[in-house]
């Protein structure tokens, strides 16, 4: 679904442009609605003073709707300054109000700072500052300004006088023109294209935790000066599952050089990979649907720019039977039969999988008592879910990747049921806060990821900069994973001459291994997907992701080994 028109029943929607050069030439597409808005003339003419890299953008909420104003310069002779303003919806579903004390938030203002700023009172800044907050997601000032920052959303009217602006945002804002110093002509910067879901399918924190992954990796490489001499940029768009094909063209459309993709429906993401196709932008993603490698792999002519992070969803399958042998051997489970019941995703059941899964679970020696498939999402009725499991009555249920909403009503209709019966989950649970959300309900629950953070030094220092960042804990993947894939796409910016050769992208990520905080990328597995192990056959353990998995004990994630 599209974002909602902001425009009032009745009147057009805003574009405007204002062009000026230093001889003191001036076009307007507009004279009207730049003479009731003189600040942004004279945000233009301080620009003409300024050497500012690339476009720089953001909102303004003069008369009560909402534009995004974008300020480009141009480096040849004579200078031109083009200022174009176009009306958008609100990032984050904040008011115009909400906007400019985010910007003041992440300007680094106090609350009472707030308050003078805007002339409201302290109970109202702060009213505000809890609203912005709550909206956002996040639990930070810090974490307010990262997002900002990533969204472009610094809003005017603010003193931006007083505030701690990003530094291309602060040379065409702050007063004190100066003449530019001649400079050598810097690199054209590298952008990222990210794209996370809205609506039913964001549905639980994961995306939230792997934007915010992939912008703390952005501005890392950016502190460090770049790659390879270039500056590193990046633009956010959110989508539900049916803008997603149009989502993606608009960001190709920008000319971003890779675009990393949120977990959506297994068809809607097919279909945005076809708009990247003719321009050869790689598109990484971490979902597991068999759907999307097997397009891969299948159509490497046309998807050869796609690259999966993970194992695909049979992974969970394998390790879910590997794992009730391990228990059973141990000693640590006692089951009184070999009766296993199985549900998927119906998003991403196919005869194909099914077949699989059968075959899987008549050589590992189980009987196979309940098979179904179920909506990841709102429709299943989880009580009757859980009434044809009692009277099935398997010794252990696989539960499939389901969002956090979904996997607490199952939890909650099968309480008695997990008296007796083991209930095998995945990915869920690895969310930041997952057992204090969940509390007594989660305790013995066992999960398993394909692509989640052991130990080390490496995910030490992660995590202390997720927490600095953010406010909270990165948990057990999906952060990781997308500050990873950042880190991954570096590596292969690196070694090609320029970053829009995508011919040579695609030759490193094929063949390049790359040592994450989650693990190692290799994109050997069929469909230019991950591997697992050791559920992939004859898989080297220093090339794959190790497929974790946990029982949860008072609270606890206990890995159980691999």
């Amino acid at each position: 679904m599209a974002a909602p028109d902001p425009t009032p029943p009745g009147r057009r929607p805003v574009f405007a442009f204002l062009e000026l050069t230093p001889a003191g030439r001036r076009y307007v597409s507009d004279g009207r609605f730049f003479a009731e808005r003189p600040h942004l003339e004279a945000v233009a003419r301080h620009a003409l003073t300024r050497v500012v890299e690339g476009p720089v953008s953001f909102l303004d909420s003069h008369g009560g709707f909402l534009t995004r104003v974008t300020v480009d310069t141009t480096t040849r002779e004579p200078r031109t300054v083009r200022l174009e303003v176009g009306e958008c919806p609100a990032p984050l579903g904040l008011t115009n109000r909400e906007l400019q004390v985010a910007t003041c938030m992440a300007g680094g203002m106090t609350t009472p700072e707030i308050a003078a700023a805007l002339g409201c009172t302290r109970r109202t800044a702060a009213t505000h500052v809890e609203h912005v907050l709550d909206k956002s997601g996040v639990r930070s000032r810090a974490a307010v300004a990262t997002l900002v920052t990533a969204l472009e959303a610094h809003t005017l009217p603010v003193p931006v006088g007083d505030l701690v602006l990003p530094p291309a945002l602060a040379e065409i804002l702050v007063s004190a023109p100066r003449h530019p110093a001649p400079s050598p002509p810097r690199p054209h910067p590298i952008t990222v294209g990210l794209i996370y879901p809205t609506g039913p399918a964001a549905s639980g924190a994961d995306h939230r935790h792997m934007r915010q992954g992939a912008l703390l990796a952005l501005e890392e490489c950016d502190r460090r000066g770049g790659v390879a001499g270039r500056r590193v940029r990046f633009r956010v768009a959110e989508a539900e599952p049916d803008a997603l094909p149009e989502a993606m063209t608009e960001m190709i459309a920008t000319g971003v050089n890779a675009v990393l993709l949120g977990n959506q429906p297994a068809a809607a993401a097919r279909a945005a990979m076809e708009p990247a196709a003719e321009a050869g932008t790689p598109v990484l993603h971490s979902m597991i649907a068999p759907a999307l490698t097997e397009a891969v792999h299948h159509n490497p002519g046309s998807l050869g720019h796609v690259f999966q992070a993970t194992a695909d969803e049979t992974a969970y399958l394998r390790g879910f039977l590997r794992t009730l042998g391990q228990l059973r051997r141990s000693g640590a489970w006692r089951p009184a039969g070999h009766k296993i019941a199985l549900l998927v995703r119906r998003s991403t059941s196919t005869e194909v999988l099914a077949e699989r899964l059968f075959s899987a679970v008549e050589a590992a020696g189980w009987e196979l008592v309940l098979a179904e498939s179920v909506d990841e999402q709102e429709t299943t009725s989880w009580p009757a879910v859980v009434e044809r499991l009692e009277r099935a009555a398997p010794d252990a249920v696989f539960l499939p990747v389901v969002p956090e909403p979904s996997l607490r009503r199952f939890l909650e209709a099968s309480v008695d049921l997990r008296r007796r019966t083991l209930v095998h989950t995945a990915w869920a649970p690895g969310t930041p806060g997952f057992t204090e959300r969940l509390g007594p309900l989660a305790e013995g629950l066992v999960w398993s990821t394909v692509v989640g953070v052991r130990e080390s030094a490496m995910a030490a220092s992660f995590a202390r900069s997720y927490q600095t960042a953010y406010g909270i804990p990165p948990g057990l993947g999906a952060a990781a994973v997308h500050y990873d894939l950042v880190h991954v796409l570096a590596a292969a910016w690196a070694s090609a001459d320029r970053p829009w050769n995508y011919r040579d992208i695609h030759r490193h990520l094929r063949t390049t291994p790359h040592h994450g905080v989650a693990g190692t990328y290799s994109f050997t597995g069929r469909g230019q997907r991950g591997l697992a192990h050791p559920d992939d056959e004859a898989t080297d353990p220093h090339l794959a992701h190790p497929h974790l998995t946990y029982r949860i004990e008072q609270g606890r994630h206990r890995l159980l080994g691999l």
